[in-house]
């Protein structure tokens, strides 16, 4: 199984749709600008919408007019017209708040409503507000893919397009992927939370893939779950061989490094670690590999310090503060695995 983790930080968008997930937790701010350039669809899990609310009210982008062309084709329109990006006064509206609805503020709820925002009550006690989003994004998933977000995406990258509604401004890829945006730097209890959640959900997204051709399930349901926190992305790795793409690491230049174990079709092409500016950087070096529901047995290539069918389980050892040392590094295991890199400076929450 391939990851690409950085496919969500390159400036010219991912080559596959995703859509943002806001958790009732402090954003990454800096994270958030640069994955919200170019997702298919926000959806905000309740008091999340307080926080996206109070993070641009704070950076005086607080949105103000109607969902109709605003957020979505105002990108699109200027571009046409030749405005820079940089120039634009950038607001974010999320395409869709769902929960119980118990958090979040009035306010922030007539706010939203106002901007012919979807606010939509789910009062199932035995799901959390996480799961109901993400219940909801693997339903709709289809839709989404050709979302008119997403058309603005299509659309932008080039600069060149009209608007369109055909299928020429969708992407290839038949799998919404989904981003996190949550935080493991505060409560113990609600960090745990949070990556047992990613854990049993990544999970439902396996059998999601797995009964793709059921008439039952949305065409493009079942795409990979990451979260990114204040430092770090996660994702959970699953059985068998895992290859991660890591390019635009800051790390040692090779001739310092002890070797990454991979050949160099295997590490891929790179000019170098050195080649690149601290603001081109996609991640820093260090790496955890953290055993989750059981005992795990992996064997790594690409790292600096690699291993064996190393036996890896919590009150026992475990991976922590390994290296990057490869554009492309292997990970595979008998059982799921956490797999957790630190994002780049540039990325991490001010």
């Amino acid at each position: 199984m391939e990851w690409d983790p950085s496919r969500f930080f390159r400036p010219e968008g991912s080559p596959s749709p995703y859509a943002l997930l806001m958790l009732n937790q402090p954003i990454n701010e800096r994270a958030f600008t640069v994955l919200s350039q170019h997702a298919s669809y926000i959806i905000c899990a309740d008091g999340g919408a307080n926080r996206l609310f109070d993070m641009m009210k704070a950076q005086g982008k607080e949105s103000t007019e109607p969902r109709q062309y605003g957020n979505k084709y105002k990108h699109v329109f200027l571009k046409i017209q030749g405005v820079k990006h940089s120039d634009l006064h950038i607001t974010q509206l999320p395409d869709k708040i769902i929960g119980d609805l118990d958090s979040i503020r009035p306010s922030v709820r007539q706010h939203y409503e106002k901007l012919n925002v979807s606010v939509v009550k789910d009062p199932d006690q035995y799901s959390t507000d996480f799961t109901k989003c993400l219940k909801y994004l693997n339903s709709h998933a289809s839709e989404i893919i050709q979302s008119p977000r997403k058309q603005k995406v299509a659309t932008s990258r080039t600069g060149q397009e009209a608007i369109s509604t055909n299928e020429s401004c969708s992407v290839p890829s038949p799998k919404l992927e989904i981003v996190i945006l949550g935080g493991l730097g505060g409560r113990v209890d609600q960090a745990f939370s949070q990556i047992h959640h990613l854990y049993m959900m990544t999970q439902t997204q396996r059998q999601l893939q797995a009964s793709s051709s059921s008439q039952d399930v949305s065409p493009g349901a079942g795409g990979n779950l990451y979260l990114i926190s204040e430092e770090s992305i996660s994702f959970v790795l699953q059985e068998g061989k895992n290859i991660i793409l890591t390019p635009r690491t800051n790390r040692p230049p090779e001739s310092e490094t002890t070797g990454s174990g991979l050949s160099p079709d295997e590490a891929g092409d790179s000019d170098g670690p050195s080649s690149c500016s601290e603001r081109e950087y996609y991640f820093e070096e260090n790496i955890g590999i953290i055993p989750l529901s059981a005992p795990a047995s992996i064997t790594t290539h690409g790292f600096e310090w690699d291993v064996e069918d190393w036996h890896t389980e919590i009150g026992g050892q475990i991976s922590t503060s390994n290296h990057i040392r490869a554009d492309k590094v292997e990970v595979s295991t008998n059982v799921p695995v956490l797999f957790t890199a630190e994002l780049a400076q540039r990325l991490k929450r001010a």
